[in-house]
């Protein structure tokens, strides 16, 4: 499948069926989970933080959040020569309730679509300066977590993947993940969380790193958040508008399909990026949030179907600019 990679694409993208029909592989992924995760209007390295933050919210007894989403990065240059763009559009919903004991437990599922536009001649994969354009990403995930009451607690999600190029074999493009750990609410305004996160790659060893979270309120209008790979400090103008900045590493990894220049090998793109954005929250739960700023650290790497690396690449220093449109009920 062939599109026009403009950012009017992405938004078009954000439509649930037609996000939904453009990956392939998803009926291998269980229609019983439904989910987003999370106001941000980007993906982490994982979903299940966006998920973990989302069940750590003050909620009613049950909830769901529908959310449509899209973004666009500026053409930028490659190691060795050539560029590329990018843009992305998706859609998630979340729903969650809390159990008798009073634990939240929550399931989200998403799915979304990128599309790289490479330019001149690149390395990526010897040989072919557009190895591919469209590629896709669908998952399910859930969390279950202690009431957020002052005191110690627990909790623990997992998430499951399928990320590919059209037509990529399921069960070569799907990958794991798991997260557990203990938080710790000292008052209304501080909370900690601390944990271990595994995410299993592509032809790869699996990547493990520690969950670190923090909450704090700092003033009645000023909070600091981290969680996981994302920092963020928010501003609150007042009860509907609020600025902030944000800071998050993402990992995106894609299998590749059988017809591909590189034959079922793993296409990888890593990136550090920050930015500054504006949100508003209605009284009706429908949520708006525009972000942009640069990428200022970015890397693409292809390896065969063997494991073994074939490219490595880092991308120049590019602007993006990102949305989101949610709605909480």
């Amino acid at each position: 499948m062939r599109l026009t990679s403009t950012f009017t694409t992405c938004l078009l993208l954000a439509a649930p069926a037609l996000a939904q029909n453009a990956f392939r592989p998803l009926p291998a992924v269980p229609d019983a989970f439904a989910g987003a995760a999370g106001p941000t209007a980007t993906v982490a390295s994982s979903y299940m933080e966006e998920l973990e933050k989302a069940a750590s919210a003050p909620r009613p007894r049950s909830f769901f959040d529908a959310r449509a989403f899209g973004e666009a990065s500026a053409s930028s240059n490659l190691d060795g020569g050539g560029d590329v763009a990018t843009q992305r559009g998706g859609w998630q919903v979340l729903f969650g309730s809390r159990l008798a004991d009073e634990r939240l437990a929550a399931f989200s599922v998403s799915t979304e679509a990128w599309f790289y536009n490479f330019g001149g001649a690149n390395q990526l994969v010897p040989g072919n300066s557009k190895p591919f354009n469209d590629l896709y990403r669908a998952s399910v995930s859930g969390v279950v977590r202690t009431p957020p009451t002052e005191g110690a607690g627990w909790f623990a999600g997992f998430e499951l993947a399928l990320g590919g190029e059209d037509e990529a074999s399921p069960r070569d493009a799907l990958v794991a993940g798991g997260v557990g750990g203990v938080h710790y609410v000292a008052s209304k305004d501080l909370a900690v969380d601390v944990g271990i996160a595994v995410l299993s790659r592509l032809e790869d060893d699996p990547w493990i790193w520690p969950f670190l979270g923090l909450k704090w309120q700092a003033t009645d209008r000023l909070s600091f958040e981290a969680r996981g790979t994302t920092l963020e400090g928010r501003l609150a103008l007042d009860e509907a508008w609020s600025l902030f900045g944000r800071a998050e590493y993402q990992l995106r990894q894609f299998r590749l399909n059988d017809n591909n220049p590189l034959p079922s090998g793993v296409f990888r793109d890593e990136e550090i990026r920050a930015g500054v954005g504006v949100s508003r929250r209605g009284g009706d739960g429908f949520e708006v949030e525009l972000f942009g700023g640069l990428n200022l650290w970015r890397e693409l790497s292809t390896l065969d179907r063997d494991g073994a690396k074939q490219s490595e690449l880092e991308v120049d220093p590019a602007p993006f600019v990102a949305f989101s449109l949610k709605l909480s009920v």
